[in-house]
């Protein structure tokens, strides 16, 4: 029992230091040699203590990687979904993405592409414009829409 206590100390240390969730504490203990019985105990410990707690896991990452990287929703909620993190906290997440903001960020990314991109086939200009949105995470439907709106504004 004394070495379990030294793992869930290492690992509490370990979660103090940024948000985790489970899947993540899972492959660090895997990573520290802790068998899966023992880990699985562990990660019981640390969400009874408060360490792990996937909706305020869920809020934090979707609100840094908005703000951080830029990543549109479907990026945000893809990431959650590969480390397991439940629906329910995927949306409490999600809605931590001021919608201005979001869409702010979608036109600044477009208006900077139409400034060093070619007009001459507006098929291939529109293509060029949502891709690097799109590759983002940001809604197509969306992107189009903004795209729409600042070739009326500019008359393109």
């Amino acid at each position: 029992m004394r070495e379990f206590e030294k793992q869930l100390a290492k690992l509490r240390r370990w979660c103090a230091m940024q948000e985790r969730c489970i899947v993540e504490v899972k492959i660090h203990a895997s990573s520290l040699g802790i068998s899966s019985a023992n880990a699985e105990k562990i990660v019981a410990a640390l969400t009874d203590e408060g360490f792990i707690d996937e909706e305020r896991f869920a809020k934090l990452y979707a609100g840094g990687k908005f703000r951080n990287k830029k990543w549109g929703r479907e990026r945000i909620v893809g990431e959650l979904r590969a480390r397991q993190i439940g629906e329910d906290a995927i949306r409490e997440g999600i809605s931590e993405i001021d919608e201005d903001e979001y869409r702010k960020n979608i036109v600044e990314m477009v208006e900077h592409k139409i400034a060093v991109t070619d007009h001459s086939n507006v098929v291939l200009f529109k293509h060029r414009l949502s891709k690097p949105a799109i590759a983002k995470g940001y809604e197509p439907e969306l992107v189009n829409e903004v795209i729409e709106d600042l070739m009326k504004k500019k008359g393109i």
